[in-house]
């Protein structure tokens, strides 16, 4: 329907002799910036070649991002399904569907890691756009642009299957169609539609959408408020009407499962804070900006300079005890069993940091403050405020974990347009593209060395097959895995139970994933099938009893538990006995008892 109304217009424009597309005006470009562009090209071209090259393999997908997507691709559809881990339904659905799309056209997962690579390249467009509306010139976007593509954690991201990319892209639309709100006299219902998407879209992809919206929604509302008074409510109705029309289906199967729309009760005891006061919101600012200090690694200083990461850890701890009297580690404002600690430079996706990037902020926010012309500025010191607002509203609401750094992605890359507004205002352009260069130099070890995917060394992608890369970060999980892919095989069995864990609350221990993958290689002309086998006192347990889960012929199961689990014999499912046939350390399979 799309296609047949664009080719309308299409026809309708060229019968009257009209140009189809308006013309391109290409600004003028200087040696230096086109350098700077071929860095950012360079950056976005390996980052998906890595994407593509590489098979997804990180933890999170292992256990949840792909196995949904599996699920969903043989159930033909986007129902909840029993499962032992409650992340595969529980969370907001829509990179996946993405995935999803692409591994059904191409019957693989060699373009999975391309959905966050999209959002990576549409990120550093976007905040280039941003910085054009907050009223920086040609340097400040394009310092804005690299800025956003050299983030450590957002190289990493950009060729993984997480969401913390995709979801920060919906983010910077929201951004966008904000400023292009409250920077017009008139109201475009077409603006207010696009404020209703982003928002929709981004609290389709990741929760954390919630706090990074907020802000930008209540300066919607209060401009509105001023234009129209009373009236701003009919435009506020559009947009949350809009959000939940992205949302109300999803809403509604986790209520249905979970009797929450958003999250299980087992979420937001691990990672919701306990107590609210400005000593806790102190603390939590403070530790999550710690997590950025070791700058003098990041910068390979260390041959001259001692790392401050230890420093920065025991003033923490001295503010902790004399000032704001918490213990860092309270398991009501940390998460549980995690014992704070300052970490260093990472090459993982999951706790990457970016200490350069974060030097450069905190450099423009002090410029905002003292620079008098940038302070005039009314719209891009909103903005300004508003990303602010909503870092201190996640540091109130979200306990401190060693993985907070992956949340921290959305807000660097926010801020990207307001670094290259400040600096183009108070750096000359030649210091300027010198500081853009260092920038994108610092950023080569990250591209190089993602220690899941790395182009160079022994654990190159260019050198090990294929399989052997989804099992970079468990090598001691690839041979039993292997084994009982290939014991499978040889049986007449094609309906496959899946028992990976007993626990009642959300555990994310056993990877899951390659275990469709070796299966289903190994004999393609078999249709396997695949269902959880789940503990009677699970959330998703209920499903078990419904159609067509209670019509699945069970007749194998592989039981995997972690090496804290008790180990597992037999099992009783359907009035029938599984006994175990195999078994290579924490992976077993069991047959039914003749």
């Amino acid at each position: 329907m799309t296609n047949l109304i664009l080719g309308a217009s299409c026809y309708r424009k060229i019968s009257k002799k009209q140009p189809v597309f308006p013309p391109l005006n290409f600004p003028r470009i200087t040696k230096l910036s086109w350098l700077l562009l071929g860095g950012i090209l360079v950056i976005i071209i390996l980052v998906g070649l890595i994407g593509i090259i590489a098979p997804p393999n990180n933890w999170d997908s292992m256990t949840y991002h792909m196995s949904r997507v599996m699920h969903w691709i043989q159930n033909q559809n986007l129902a909840h399904y029993p499962t032992y881990y409650s992340a595969q339904l529980v969370h907001p659905p829509l990179a996946e569907i993405g995935i999803m799309h692409l591994q059904i056209l191409s019957g693989s997962d060699r373009f999975a890691n391309l959905i966050q690579w999209f959002a990576m390249v549409s990120s550093i467009i976007g905040v280039s756009l941003i910085a054009k509306q907050l009223g920086a010139k040609q340097e400040g976007q394009l310092l804005a642009s690299v800025f956003c593509a050299t983030l450590p954690m957002g190289i990493l991201q950009g060729s993984s299957t997480q969401n913390d990319y995709v979801v920060a892209l919906f983010i910077v639309c929201l951004a966008y169609y904000t400023l292009a709100l409250v920077s017009h006299k008139v109201i475009y219902w077409s603006v207010i539609f696009a404020i209703g998407a982003s928002f929709g879209l981004a609290l389709l992809t990741k929760s954390s959408a919630y706090f990074l919206s907020f802000p930008f929604l209540v300066w919607s509302s209060l401009w509105l408020w001023k234009k129209k008074k009373w009236k701003f409510h009919q435009y506020l109705l559009v947009i949350f009407l809009i959000g939940l029309l992205f949302n109300i289906a999803h809403y509604s199967r986790n209520f249905e499962v979970f009797n929450s729309p958003i999250s299980a009760a087992d979420y937001r005891e691990e990672n919701q804070n306990e107590i609210y006061s400005l000593p806790t919101l102190i603390s939590t600012v403070i530790r999550q900006l710690s997590f950025h200090s070791d700058i003098i690694r990041y910068l390979h200083l260390e041959g001259f300079l001692t790392p401050i990461t230890g420093k920065v850890e025991k003033l923490i701890y001295l503010i902790h005890q004399h000032i704001l009297n918490l213990d860092p580690s309270d398991p009501r404002i940390t998460m549980p069993g995690y014992t704070f600690r300052v970490p260093g430079v990472s090459f993982n996706e999951d706790v990457a940091v970016n200490p350069l990037h974060l030097m450069l902020i905190f450099f423009a926010i002090f410029a905002f403050i003292f620079n008098k012309k940038l302070r005039v500025n009314k719209i891009s010191l909103t903005y300004l405020v508003v990303l602010m607002s909503s870092f201190l509203l996640f540091s109130l609401l979200l306990k401190v974990q060693p993985y907070s750094v992956r949340h921290h992605l959305p807000f660097f890359i926010l801020f990207s347009p307001v670094v290259g507004l400040c600096y183009s205002q108070i750096i000359k352009p030649i210091p300027l593209k010198i500081l853009a260069f260092i920038l994108i130099v610092t950023c080569l070890p990250w591209l190089f060395n993602n220690n899941l995917r790395s182009l160079v060394g022994e654990k190159s992608i260019l050198t090990m097959p294929r399989n052997d890369i989804y099992f970079i970060a468990r090598q001691q999980i690839k041979e039993p895995y292997n084994e009982i892919a290939q014991i499978i095989n040889q049986q007449e069995c094609s309906n496959i139970g899946l028992s990976l864990g007993w626990d009642t609350k959300y555990t994310g221990k056993i990877w899951e994933y390659p275990l469709w993958v070796l299966i289903t290689q190994g004999n393609s002309q078999k249709d396997y099938h695949f269902s959880h086998v789940v503990s009677p006192d699970n959330y998703s347990a209920k499903l078990m009893n419904q159609a067509p889960h209670n019509q699945f012929n069970y007749c194998a199961l592989i039981a995997i538990r972690s090496s804290k689990d008790e180990p597992i014999k037999e099992m009783k499912l359907e009035n029938q006995l599984f006994i175990e046939n195999w078994s290579n350390s924490s992976v077993k399979l069991l047959l039914p008892k003749n």
